[in-house]
């Protein structure tokens, strides 16, 4: 679970890619004192507040948007969700198979 640094990283104003082998990966962005964690690239160069019209920012946008597309774990197939509140749930009737007592 190495992460991948931004290229124009300071100490003030850094973020970075984590990749991991199991759950989504995740952007690490520390802006202003402040260390938060994204999944969602878009949120991640939000952060720069109006900082994000810069160059640099504009940059960082970018990078996002590159590593986001590159790793992406939605790409894999997706998988069906089975759980009680889906709605394949509601596709099988559950009292298809009782008896009704009398």
């Amino acid at each position: 679970m190495q992460p991948i640094p931004f290229e124009h990283n300071t100490p003030s104003c850094s973020f970075t890619y984590t990749r991991t082998r199991e759950g989504p990966n995740f952007f690490v962005s520390h802006y202003k004192g402040s260390t938060r964690g994204h999944i969602d690239p878009k949120e991640c160069w939000r952060v720069l507040g109006v900082a994000k019209f810069t160059d640099s920012g504009q940059a960082l946008k970018k990078w996002c948007i590159e590593m986001d597309e590159l790793y992406v774990q939605s790409k894999l197939a997706p998988r069906k969700d089975t759980s009680f509140a889906s709605d394949l749930a509601d596709e099988v009737d559950p009292t298809a198979e009782t008896k009704m007592i009398t």
